[in-house]
């Protein structure tokens, strides 16, 4: 075959190849559009799954889904009763999202004494509008015997990064770029000194963070940036900008003393743990882990207690034993939604009481340091706790 002959013939095969090149930006948009377009535009489904603290399904719960449409600038509410396997099913119509569900007990309930830790779901939080259907097993806990605790919002950080040019000292409380490690008193609960006026030490809060690099080029570039135009330096950008991963240690020193790991956790009512320490089962040392991503990771109620701010601890303290080693004495405390950055804690002071439940309207530790005052001003977070 002559060389033009191989020629013509590879031309006639390139010809006949279906064309192919990139797509553009504004293509790319309008299909963004046109996919964003058909789900608005499809109704979708919510199944609610209602139970009690042992699991038992609830029937005849009440729930309500608040459900809004930009397009049509209107709202609605649906309200659907849990059938006897306390099942609820909400349908949203196209162009609407529901942009909040409750849930509580029924008015016969309510006649009858009983009264719920009523279960909210934000869109914000775990409602997406993106699925067409959406699943969610929620537990309603019963309000049972709310009592007065030392209570206190624990913040162990308030200065992330320190610019060398300030002129301060390290705060020593820094868990970012540091291993830090705290003493905390219980019973009065304040960290040791010189963080706090703690007397004996309880526990160890043991912080560390490890810097894990930047998720890409753009994220470290603006970090050199802040840098170049002097308004952070490198570290507070590998703060800023970067992906870490903190854990925190929670050490138990005194002989009997331990923590444990709330079995379940409610991030969306009041009461987050179950009303009662448990009896046995304490460790003396536990670690929770968690990566920090800066791409924006949402929430993911079927994978929340991933997060160490959805997860709960119960403390066994100032324990004494026989001499065959059962708990003959103790107090027990919990510590709610723990993260670097500090937590809630709640401590009984009534020795072998280990009820949790603990009454948002009287803090024990408030009266304590202010006697003649009869609640918290208003603005302070300290002593206002709004979780339980």
């Amino acid at each position: 075959m002559s060389l033009l002959r191989k020629f013509s013939l590879v031309m006639v095969c390139v010809a006949t190849q279906p064309e192919c090149r990139s797509e553009t930006m504004d293509e790319r948009m309008a299909a963004t559009r046109a996919k964003s377009e058909a789900n608005r535009a499809s109704p979708r489904v919510i199944n609610l799954q209602i139970v009690d603290e042992d699991g038992a399904a609830i029937a005849r719960a009440a729930t309500s889904s608040i459900q809004y449409s930009i397009k049509l600038q209107t709202g609605r509410e649906e309200i659907v009763a849990t059938d006897t396997s306390g099942a609820a099913i909400h349908r949203v119509p196209p162009y609407f999202a529901a942009r909040d569900i409750y849930v509580d007990l029924n008015e016969e309930a309510k006649v009858a004494g009983w009264t719920a830790y009523k279960v909210h779901l934000e869109q914000q939080d775990f409602l997406r509008y993106e699925p067409l259907a959406q699943s969610f097993r929620l537990t309603l806990p019963l309000v049972r015997h709310p009592i007065p605790l030392k209570a206190k919002l624990e913040v162990l950080s308030h200065r992330r990064v320190n610019d060398p040019k300030d002129g301060l000292p390290v705060d020593p409380r820094l868990p970012d770029l540091a291993v830090t490690e705290i003493g905390y008193d219980a019973e009065l609960l304040e960290p040791m000194p010189p963080h706090g006026n703690g007397k004996r030490v309880d526990f160890i809060v043991k912080i560390t963070s490890t810097f894990l690099g930047f998720k890409d080029a753009w994220t470290r570039r603006s970090a050199e940036v802040d840098v170049e135009t002097r308004t952070r330096t490198f570290d507070e950008g590998k703060v800023r900008y970067g992906n870490w991963t903190h854990s925190v240690t929670y050490r138990f020193p005194n002989t009997g003393d331990g923590v444990l790991l709330s079995p379940q956790f409610w991030p969306y009512c009041k009461l987050k743990m179950p009303h009662k320490a448990p009896e046995d089962g304490y460790a003396q040392e536990i670690t929770l882990t968690e990566t920090q991503d800066n791409s924006g990771i949402r929430p993911d109620l079927a994978h929340c207690r991933e997060h160490m701010v959805n997860n709960g601890l119960y403390l066994r303290v100032r324990t004494q034993l026989d001499k065959d080693g059962n708990v003959v004495s103790a107090n027990y405390a919990k510590i709610v939604e723990p993260q670097g950055s500090g937590f809630d804690i709640f401590y009984n002071p009534t020795p072998n009481d280990r009820n949790l439940e603990y009454d948002l309207k009287n803090n024990l530790r408030w009266q304590e340091l202010h006697p003649l005052s009869k609640e918290p001003l208003p603005w302070d977070r300290t002593y206002h706790l709004i979780s339980n």
